[in-house]
């Protein structure tokens, strides 16, 4: 293969491998995974308003308060499945999804019950409904001595724990030492109490169950008022146990019959502890499940060997007089929850604090760290249980105020589960503090409400009517859920489709029903290939739309378009190395001369330079001889002078020698003394060495030029007979 052959290939194969890809190719559209979650709906009022990516996928349980059903959404806000009760009951208040897809659930019986109980979340029922909606086990607690009242817990092994009132006298209460000065709302007129118990029953049956183990907070009080009555004692040297004469409830709530109002139950099976919330003691309790009911009515046994007794309490140390109202953290709490296992807070306890008589008033979502030393909870040296404050806490920016009811749940991903109780509202907030789902309940005591019309006001201030207890998030893994059919429907609420001809669901951010076009380029965003700016627009045909592009550049030179000092060509190539590319450089000057490099006598050097001014700059000058003695200017022993002049023959040249010979001085001597006729003689004859001097340069020119034309001549003979 020739040379020239060769090296046309390699110009092809350059040129080949420089071509753009193909604008049928740039063209193809692939489809985009469809987001977890996507919404960003400020016009609308109820279902979900606002969701990201960052949402955690899966479904979530709810009860709206004013109605008798409870509902299972996914993270896009759509119905996946419901249940009605069947006795027609509304709740009270919690409802759970268990492994076999029934769903357990409180029952408002309120205006059924046996005895005088009256306060707030009362139940008295627990239902459990089939996937289908048949009843399938329900059971009452309630009599004139007991009922039971805002949550339940199931248990791994099928059992349930309930929170309930029981009635105690005038007379036993003040056996107990409580202070007959305390005022009561119990009716008749009585100074009755209503301390909260707990009890774990076995379900039996389609309506029966069988109380398998109790405890009873009236078994563990202490009071400092009458050492002649029961319970006497010190109340700070007593910390697993409640003072009876504590009253922690505020307004209306002071002094009820209500004296503890617990609302929130939780059960740690592999600690076998419960977790209690008592709103009007502003605590939180751990109590041990591991005792018997003997044991848990006194203070020995258990795995604790504390037998019923308190075993960890925060929120209020003034309960058990520790600390100042300073110290008091939580403020009419709800729903005290461990921390499940997957969040990085994990054996923690998360509440929805309240906020009820803080000031400014405002709710938050804490997170604390129980100090436990060998499986036991440890006092500080001041006598209170730490931490001194949450690990995490979230308000919404001291946005949130719910005055009563509400709940939250850590996620397996990190993020919170927060239900706004009396705004019937549900958010996901992530670590950051960041809302990244937002879900606004559409239900009321009259149905759903219409989308983009507002929420009606509750009974009370502060209020709307779809209000909600407490939400629970169960991930598709939950075992209810696995190897079942699911299809999600439309929103709860009444909404208008305007694209029902599209399934747009994850595309539809403004919440219109139709798959968007967020940058209006005319390609639909399941297509998009770049979804903040026109997939039309590709200056640089490499296949990604400017807006997306992290290059464009047109040229193909690797320098961005809006930094290209040379657009159409290639800015690397800069022969001259001044910084302005060819061919938009109007100088190519490599040698930076000035000299164009075309019309450039001295490639490499400065044309401008020429000491001998002989016409060749020095940089290509053979011989330089500023004073035209026919030395060059580097061996110049006397620069301006002709080197050849050397009288007295010394080696140094007589216009650099200082001492000339003493012939030289006679002679120049004589030479003064002169006339003028021999001065004008003289004149005559160096005219002449003058003219014969200038002839024999002439022919030594001419003789040269002759010289260069003979040789020039016998190159070209020679390539002659070569050919």
């Amino acid at each position: 293969m020739s040379s020239r052959l060769a090296l046309s290939i390699v110009l092809l194969l350059l040129l080949t491998a420089s071509i753009p890809v193909l604008a049928t190719e740039e063209a193809k559209f692939v489809e985009q995974e469809t987001p977890v979650c996507n919404a960003d709906r400020s016009n609308w009022t109820v279902g979900l308003l606002y969701c990201t990516g960052e949402a955690s996928q899966g479904y979530t349980l709810f009860s709206p308060i004013p109605s008798n059903t409870t509902y299972l959404i996914d993270e896009k806000g759509r119905l996946v499945h419901q249940w009605a009760s069947p006795g027609d009951h509304r709740p009270a208040l919690s409802a759970y999804l268990l492994s076999d897809g029934d769903l357990l659930r409180t029952a408002n019986n309120a205006n059924n019950l046996s005895g005088d109980f009256s306060g707030g979340g009362t139940s008295g029922k627990i239902e459990r409904i089939s996937w289908d909606g048949s009843l399938e086990w329900s059971w009452n607690y309630d009599d004139v001595m007991h009922v039971s009242h805002h949550d339940i817990e199931p248990m791994p092994n099928g059992n349930i724990l309930l929170i309930a009132w029981e009635e105690r006298s005038e007379e036993e209460a003040l056996q107990a030492g409580r202070n007959p000065d305390i005022a009561s709302d119990s009716p008749g007129g009585e100074n009755n109490v209503w301390p909260d118990h707990i009890v774990e029953v076995k379900p039996i049956g389609t309506d029966d169950a069988e109380i398998v183990w109790r405890w009873h907070a009236w078994d563990h009080l202490v009071q400092d008022y009458d050492p002649t009555k029961d319970n006497y004692g010190i109340v700070a040297d007593h910390p697993g146990r409640l003072d009876i004469n504590y009253i922690g409830g505020t307004g209306n709530a002071a002094g009820r019959a209500d004296w503890m109002h617990c609302n929130g139950i939780d059960y740690n099976s592999d600690l076998d502890q419960i977790a209690l919330s008592c709103r009007s003691m502003n605590e939180i309790y751990i109590i041990d499940h591991s005792t018997t009911t003997e044991e848990a009515a006194g203070n020995t046994g258990g795995n604790s060997g504390k037998g019923g007794e308190i075993l960890y309490r925060w929120g209020n140390p003034q309960v058990y007089d520790h600390g100042l109202s300073s110290d008091q953290q939580l403020f009419a709490q709800h729903d005290v929850q461990w921390v499940k296992a997957g969040h990085a807070e994990e054996g923690a306890l998360v509440v929805y604090n309240n906020g009820n008589g803080r000031f400014p008033a405002y709710s938050s979502v804490d997170i604390i760290q129980p100090p436990m030393d060998n499986g036991s909870y440890t006092a500080q040296a001041n006598g209170t249980y730490g931490p001194d404050g949450p690990v995490w806490s979230w308000s919404d920016d001291g946005g949130m105020y719910s005055g009563s009811i509400s709940g939250s749940q850590t996620l397996p991903n990190g993020n919170v589960l927060v239900t706004h109780g009396t705004q019937g509202t549900l958010y996901e907030v992530n670590p950051s503090g960041d809302i990244v789902w937002h879900y606004v309940g559409p239900v009321g005591a009259a149905g759903t409400f219409a989308q983009g019309e507002p929420v009606p006001e509750g009974n009370r201030a502060g209020t709307t009517a779809n209000a909600i207890f407490k939400a629970t998030h169960y991930p598709d893994t939950h075992p209810a859920l696995v190897n079942r059919s699911l299809f999600p429907s439309q929103p709860l609420e009444d909404w208008t489709d305007a694209c029902p001809h599209q399934d747009a669901w994850g595309w539809d951010r403004d919440g219109d029903g139709c798959t968007d076009d967020t940058d209006g380029d005319g390609v639909l965003d399941p297509s998009d290939r770049c979804d903040v700016g026109d997939d039309n627009v590709d200056l640089d045909n490499d296949g990604t739309p400017d807006a997306c592009d992290a290059l464009v550049d047109t040229d193909g030179d690797g320098v961005s378009n809006d930094m290209d000092a040379c657009e159409g060509h290639d800015d690397a190539v800069d022969e001259d190395q001044d910084g302005l590319p060819e061919p938009c450089d109007s100088l190519l000057d490599r040698d930076n001369d000035t000299v164009a490099d075309e019309f450039d006598r001295c490639d490499g050097h400065d044309d401008r330079l020429d000491t001998d001014a002989d016409g060749i700059p020095d940089g290509c000058d053979e011989t330089t001889d500023s004073d035209g003695d026919g030395v060059s200017d580097d061996d110049d022993a006397c620069p301006g002078e002709d080197d050849g002049l050397d009288a007295d023959v010394d080696g140094i040249p007589d216009g650099c020698d200082s001492t000339p010979s003493e012939q030289e001085a006679v002679n120049q001597s004589n030479a003064s003394t002169e006339n003028t006729d021999m001065t004008s003689g003289d004149e005559n004859d160096t005219g002449g060495d003058s003219d014969r001097q200038s002839s024999g340069e002439t022919i030594r020119r001419l003789s040269a030029g002759l010289l260069t034309v003979y040789l020039i001549f016998c190159l070209l003979q020679r390539s002659r007979r070569k050919a």
